[in-house]
Formats: C-alpha cells, structure tokens, sequence
C-alpha cells in the first residue's frame, strides 16, 4: 500500500502516522483524515479532477496501490463523495480527536471572481513565491513582481511610482497600504491647515478680502469678478510667498511617496503572504463558500489565491472617505 506517512492531510496540515484513520478520494487518489474530509465536504483537490490529476501520480508513493484486501486489513479506505451543504466558508480543519483547533478561523471572502489565474513565471523573491505575489497584486501584478525583484537584488528602497506621485496618499489608501496612507494623509493634511494658519496670520487682510468675494459672489451674475480688492491688499505679496512655500513642501511629499510607495507596498503585499501562511502552517485551511454555487469546485490553491486577493488588490472606500474628510474640513476655512 502506498506509504503516506511522508505527507500532510491537505486539510489539517498535520503529518499521517501509522495509526490515522485514513481515506482517500476515489478519482484522484488524494488522502485525508477522515474527519477532515467530512469537514471540508469533497476532495480538496476537486478542482483538479477535471484535468485527470492523480496524487500517486504526481507524489510517487513508494509502493503500488492497495488492493481491496489490504485496505480492509489496515483500516484505510478511500472516501466516498460528500455533498456540499451549501453553507461553507472558509475556516479553521479539526484535529484527528475531532477538536477545533486554537487559531481564529479565516473570515469568508467575497469576490466577484471564480478564481484568480495562477501567474505564469515560477520562483521566489526573498523567500515569498511570485505566484503568491502576483495573487495578492491582483491588478497589475507585472510590474510590481519586477520592481520587487529590483528591490531584492539592488537592496534599494527608491523607485518611482506615477500614480503615487499624482495621487499622493490616496494612491497608498487605494493600495491598501493604511498605515502609510494615513501617516502622510495626516502629514500632508497637516501642512494644509499650517498653510492656511501661516496666511490668516501673515496676510489676514489678503484673507479677508478673498473671504469678501467668496461672500458676495453671484453665481447667476455674467459679469466678471472683482478682484482688485485682492491683488491691491497690502499684504497680497506676503500671502503669494506663504502660497509658494506651502505648494512646494505638498510638491516634496508627492515626491518622498512616489519614491518610496513601491517599497511601501512590498513591505504590504510580504505582510499580507507572510500572516496567511503562517495561519496556514498552523493547521489553518480553505473551505469552499457557498456563493461560488455547487458548480465552482475549487482547489485550496485556487482559493488561496483568491482569499491573498481580496486581503490584497485595491479598494475606493479608503481614499473616498479620506478625500471627503479633507474636503469636508477644508471647506470649513
């Protein structure tokens, strides 16, 4: 009988020994625990079975397949299909006595796609396989796997990044990069309200003046406004200077983040990897949810790289409501 003995129950991630009850899928040979089939509700290769994968096949076991005599003698069986219930998601396996085991459960994941393709080029960057990269990029995943590439070989932190440098912290709150989003959100909003402090102090009467036309503009007039009150206030050119000095620290912070926010989103996309694999070497699994429907049988990696996606990818909401809080506060001045 095939030695399972050197693999790991797909589901629990827990090595076979000698005395575990096991059963393995009746078209592509995969074993699991018992109880971990039953709890997963189908092979976790059932993606797969339409490709004619086989486990023996691919994982060469060390001696032939059983025969039916052998298996009723060691107790091992192969496991007939189980229907899905329809109301799965993804979750924590139990151990071979039947008990939860301690880690939280991963949350279900919502996507609008059956599955994210697994990325083409193969191998490793600092330690982290590129396919997972790719998976948790999930929108232009090429160009971030060279830059990150670039990263690990130069040892450098610099590169340029068009979108962070015309977006500013919005481009890193899309990414989902929120703590460096919000530190340079506060940052940037920060040198808003000091520039607008600078100018009441420094030009209060170019200030008021602009507050005058604003006041008494009519919307519905066709005449052009008057803005001789404004470029004749005394302090009109201490209120251009303070203008200036405060366009150019914004301008120096789009600039620190363009440079920087690849770097930033690495360090995100490796954290994002790092913790579900950890989760998942500590006996954590993916169950199928039911909105894919009972048609979308899907594979662990299949679902690995759509559960990186959804922790990873892109999101509006961030930068909407960072964007409204600017301007809601803004407008207050």
């Amino acid at each position: 009988m095939p030695n399972y003995k050197e693999f790991k129950c797909p589901v629990c991630n827990k090595q076979f020994t000698k005395d575990d009850d096991i059963v393995t899928c009746p078209e592509c040979g995969t074993p699991h625990h018992r109880e971990c089939y039953m709890l997963s509700g189908h092979c976790v290769n059932q993606g797969l079975h339409a490709t004619g994968y086989s486990f023996l096949q691919d994982h060469k076991p060390i001696i032939p397949e059983p025969t039916v005599q052998a298996q009723a003698k060691t107790g091992e069986y192969y496991a007939p299909p189980v229907e899905n219930s329809g109301n799965q998601q993804a979750s924590f396996g139990q151990n071979q006595d039947g008990e939860q085991q301690n880690q939280p459960p991963f949350q279900p994941f919502q996507t609008i796609q059956f599955d994210i393709p697994q990325y083409q080029e193969q191998g490793e960057i600092d330690g982290v396989s590129i396919n997972d990269i790719a998976a948790t990029v999930r929108t232009n995943p090429q160009r971030f796997v060279e830059k990150f590439k670039k990263f690990s070989q130069k040892k450098s932190k610099l590169s340029w990044n068009w979108g962070a440098f015309f977006f500013g912290s919005y481009y890193l709150l899309f990414r989902k990069m929120y703590k460096q989003g919000i530190a340079f959100f506060c940052i940037m909003f920060s040198a808003v309200l000091v520039g607008d402090a600078a100018l009441f102090k420094f030009a209060p009467k170019y200030m008021t003046a602009m507050q005058n036309l604003v006041t008494n503009y009519d919307p519905k007039s066709t005449a052009m406004p008057d803005f001789s009150s404004i470029t004749g206030a005394s302090d009109a050119q201490t209120a251009v200077t303070v203008m200036y000095i405060l366009l150019a620290v914004l301008l120096l912070i789009r600039i620190i983040i363009a440079a920087y926010a690849d770097y930033f989103y690495k360090g995100t996309v490796f954290n994002i990897i790092k913790t579900v694999s950890e989760q998942l070497d500590n006996g954590a699994n993916f169950i199928q949810s039911s909105i894919f429907g009972a048609e979308a049988n899907l594979d662990q990696g299949q679902m690995k790289r759509m559960y990186l996606g959804n922790k990873g990818g892109v999101t509006l909401f961030a930068p909407l409501v960072a964007y409204f809080i600017m301007y809601v506060v803004t407008s207050l001045f």
